[in-house]
């Protein structure tokens, strides 16, 4: 079914694009609206933007500012046109649709870039911040410019990191010491550095299609899940989850990405009005994540949900734990940005 969609909305685009450009006498990357005939009026784009989620997410708000940030910018000559609930595809096939250059920008967590990126592996790294202030300082500073360049050799552009925040534990069981992970059936992705993890604390990670979670834990299959507090809430996850263990094992992360394509063949002001609108929406996005936190907290609390902190005693076992995933990550993409993100990670503690 993704796939039929992700067909028929991309040969929608296609169709608009061949209209546009036919009307205008214009062609280029995106939809060109305008032409440069006199020498003085500059081409008009209008650019697809995909995601995964719906519309009540952060993810969506990212990219909604991003668009409008980017026709003020430009004084209405690029418009972005939002496709939202996997209209363009699955993450997997947005990535894919974003390298060959059919879909001009993606908003997703970096999950599903580690097929084609395995460096992102990095971003599976368990218990690295110690909180979200940290985390973005690392992902502002230098360790970006160390990651970005990952991404132009697989013909994207990395344009910025916004988040939700950090992943979090539920469960039908209170959690308060790595005694009460053992033997905890928790539902993760089919990755295996989060099974790695998840095994190394003691519990037994079971990966299940993101589709089957919640008749999981209605029916026993799984006892635990982890997500941030946006997916637990828009899933309605708290409805077969009695706590909330505030883990905050992995931040969150989202990113904005462009087609290398698109970003290479527009004229270079247009390029720092992408660069800017992109700084100024992950700010705003970052902000929205975290006044959404309250709003979230007192929906769960509303149904019942108890919310439990760690201990810091039991968050450093957690810690050293990770460890052994770290190993893992290190001996598959190397030690270069392992290490870079682990002191990058200390030095802005």
């Amino acid at each position: 079914m993704k796939n039929f969609k992700r067909i028929i909305s991309l040969g929608l685009v296609s169709l608009l694009v061949l209209l546009m450009v036919a009307c205008s006498g214009g062609s280029g990357t995106g939809t060109e609206t305008g032409g440069n005939t006199d020498g003085e009026e500059k081409p008009s784009f209008t650019f697809s933007l995909g995601m995964d989620s719906p519309e009540d997410t952060v993810t969506y708000l990212f990219a909604q500012k991003f668009g409008e940030l980017l026709s003020e910018k430009t004084e209405g000559k690029i418009t972005v046109q939002l496709y939202p609930n996997g209209q363009l595809g699955s993450d997997r096939e947005m990535v894919e649709s974003a390298m060959s250059g059919e879909i001009d920008f993606v908003v997703q967590t970096t999950a599903p870039q580690v097929n084609f990126i395995p460096e992102l592996a990095v971003f599976d790294m368990a218990n690295v911040f110690p909180n979200v202030d940290v985390a973005r300082v690392v992902l502002d500073g230098p360790f970006f410019n160390d990651i970005a360049v990952k991404y132009d050799s697989a013909g994207l552009k990395l344009l910025g990191y916004a988040d939700q925040g950090f992943r979090t534990l539920t469960a039908n069981r209170k959690v308060e010491s790595l005694a009460d992970l053992r033997g905890l059936k928790v539902r993760t992705m089919e990755n295996p550095n989060h099974l790695a993890y998840w095994n190394a604390l003691g519990a037994n990670p079971t990966p299940m299609a993101w589709g089957e979670v919640y008749i999981g834990l209605q029916q026993g299959i799984i006892d635990a899940q982890e997500n941030p507090y946006e997916v637990i809430v828009s899933s309605k996850m708290y409805e077969q989850q009695k706590y909330v263990i505030n883990t905050n094992h992995i931040l969150h992360t989202l990113s904005l990405i462009s087609s290398g394509n698109t970003y290479s063949s527009i004229p270079a002001e247009y390029q720092k009005a992408i660069n800017e609108a992109a700084e100024e929406a992950k700010i705003y996005a970052r902000q929205q994540a975290d006044a959404r936190v309250a709003d979230r907290v007192k929906i769960m609390e509303d149904n019942g949900v108890e919310i439990l902190d760690i201990a810091p005693a039991v968050l450093s076992e957690m810690q050293e734990k990770a460890e052994a995933q770290y190993e893992l990550i290190r001996s598959n993409i190397g030690a270069d940005l392992v290490d870079s993100l682990l002191n990058a990670s200390k030095a802005a503690q």
